[in-house]
């Protein structure tokens, strides 16, 4: 209970974010039909209670795995979008705020004034952070379909000036968070550990953070993992996440 006035906390910003967001951008999508807009308004905020009452669901209630892990990686995407058009939308209504002191002050002038231009930047200045959103919806998508299985053997060879002669030449391999809750493609898992073997180490080391959150994460690749030998032996040591710091059963 000690974390749950944090998250409503947390979860208050968010809307507030929200509510900022949304008004930018039907401030600027004016023209937009009243069906339209209707249509918009009700995704939008569609989407983002059921972020907010998912990632709820996620901490506290023993969800199916996989959809914990689809939650809380868009609720992080989604966050992420937002918080990179965030400076787009503070530098337009501080524009628009400087405006109109300066318009306020200009008493000499009793002429209208076009609004033509302040709406033009604005649209400018919105539309913008829309493209600077889609940079890490893009990019952390791309890494979360691809990145996630683009293994990569590195080479590193260590200097040990009193390590005994018989160890000289000797090959191990480090393998570390495998996070096998965030899997969902086990050919490609099963393609790592082979790169691995390929390489014929003398001893493997793995440092941790099997799963995400419980055991049963992993259960689908045992046989996988299990086909993790060397001629010297497998050691391995327990990781923050399999200690289970981040779950709560309560």
């Amino acid at each position: 209970m000690g974390r749950l006035p944090f998250i409503i906390a947390a979860c208050i910003l968010i809307t507030a974010f929200d509510i900022y967001c949304f008004n930018a951008l039907m401030a600027v999508f004016k023209k937009w039909k009243p069906r339209t807009k209707k249509i918009f308004g009700i995704l939008y905020w569609t989407f983002s209670i059921l972020l907010i009452v998912g990632v709820f669901a996620g901490i506290f209630l023993n969800l199916f795995l996989t959809l914990r892990a689809i939650i809380l990686v868009a609720f992080f995407l989604t966050v992420a979008c937002k918080m990179a058009m965030l400076p787009f939308l503070v530098i337009d209504d501080l524009r628009r705020l400087l405006l109109k002191i300066s318009r306020k002050k200009d008493v000499t002038k009793d002429q209208p004034v076009s609004e033509a231009d302040p709406i033009s930047r604005s649209e400018f200045l919105v539309k913008a952070g829309l493209v600077a959103a889609a940079v890490p919806l893009t990019s952390l998508s791309w890494g979360i379909i691809s990145g996630a299985y683009d293994y990569q053997i590195r080479k590193v060879n260590l200097i040990l000036p009193n390590l005994p002669k018989a160890f000289d030449g000797i090959t191990m391999a480090q393998i570390s968070d495998i996070h096998s809750g965030s899997f969902y493609n086990k050919t490609a898992v099963k393609g790592g550990v082979e790169m691995l073997l390929a390489e014929k180490p003398d001893f493997v080391f793995f440092t941790g953070d099997l799963v995400n959150n419980l055991t049963n994460e992993v259960k689908d690749y045992q046989d996988i993992f299990a086909k993790v030998k060397a001629p010297l032996g497998v050691y391995s040591s327990l990781g923050n996440h399999d200690y289970g710091d981040y779950y709560s059963a309560n």
